[in-house]
């Protein structure tokens, strides 16, 4: 028996205050609201501060993998962002593939795979805070050298980067990775 709206907006809104462990049911109940009543959806993301963005993901996943032959505790542990990459690619044919896939790669490896590219190992995150003028310089730079927009942000962004640096100082192509740093172990001692 289906459950009443008002019974999906009450486990939806209890539901949303532990996203990462109820996520496929969250995701189903969401989808449920989205579909009966859009304005209730709509409340439910301000009232449990969901994130827009975050909720229609839920949703997304609940209708690619919810009719999938696939077990939910395999789901659960991949998580909702895992879910919702390989979403976009998943039939019914390839879904045992593309699930183990994501089970053996991490989030970022799993992005440029889904696009077609190999995945980095031993990538370095680099985090800069930037003014917003030096963000729309930064931007147009990577736009000028091969990156593209995609929604709100700039796909082959790295690439991009890699090459404004290589036209502003010709030569760090050449430039090797730093070495590892040895570990001090005590020397061995004479016998």
């Amino acid at each position: 028996m289906p459950l009443s709206t008002e019974d999906l907006y009450e486990k939806t809104m209890l539901m949303s205050k532990n996203v990462e462990d109820n996520f496929l049911d969250l995701g189903r109940y969401l989808r449920q609201l989205l579909d009966r009543e859009p304005e209730l959806f709509q409340e439910i993301i301000v009232k449990c501060d969901l994130g827009r963005r975050k909720a229609y993901y839920l949703v997304e996943v609940s209708r690619t993998f919810d009719p999938l032959p696939i077990s939910r505790p395999r789901l659960k542990k991949l998580g909702w962002t895992k879910l919702q990459i390989i979403g976009k690619h998943v039939t019914k044919d390839n879904v045992e593939e593309l699930v183990t896939l994501a089970e053996n790669h991490s989030v970022k490896q799993l992005e440029r795979l889904m696009q077609g590219d190999a995945p980095m190992k031993n990538a370095h995150c680099v985090l800069m805070y930037f003014t917003p003028k030096q963000y729309a310089e930064l931007e147009a730079a990577l736009l000028k050298n091969g990156g593209e927009r995609s929604g709100r942000g700039i796909v082959g962004k790295e690439e991009a980067l890699i090459n404004a640096l290589r036209k502003a100082t010709p030569g760090p192509e050449q430039v090797q990775p730093a070495k590892e740093k040895p570990t001090h172990e005590p020397p061995d001692e004479a016998d």
